[in-house]
């Protein structure tokens, strides 16, 4: 038995359902691509050392790349590699964590 009124309700409920299940990737044979991505993303990070961690924040905040870095003259690539050698000096041993430790707290 069919109540009047209510046959469009639950036919839009079920389209809506669809369509949210289209939207989350649930119900295709591809899967859910973008939490697939997101592990990746993680275990690829997770496996890096904490000196490549060290080298790819210090490119990311020059707005540079390993293939920018490559293809720089060998005069120029020289210094930025020293650069990136002195901040992972500083990270790895502990000393950037002290530099300005010191603070005057009487104002």
């Amino acid at each position: 038995m069919q109540v009047n009124g209510y046959s469009g309700y639950s036919n839009a409920l079920y389209t809506q359902s669809q369509t949210a299940a289209a939207r989350k990737g649930w119900g295709s044979s591809a899967g859910p691509t973008t939490d697939t991505d997101a592990v990746n993303a993680f275990l690829t990070e997770s496996k890096k050392t904490p000196a490549e961690r060290i080298r790819d924040d210090w490119l990311a905040r020059h707005k540079m790349t390993e293939e920018d870095l490559k293809s720089m003259p060998s005069e120029k690539r020289e210094a930025v590699e020293k650069e990136i050698a002195e901040e992972l000096k500083r990270k790895l041993t502990g000393q950037d964590a002290k530099r300005g430790a010191v603070m005057n707290l009487t104002a």
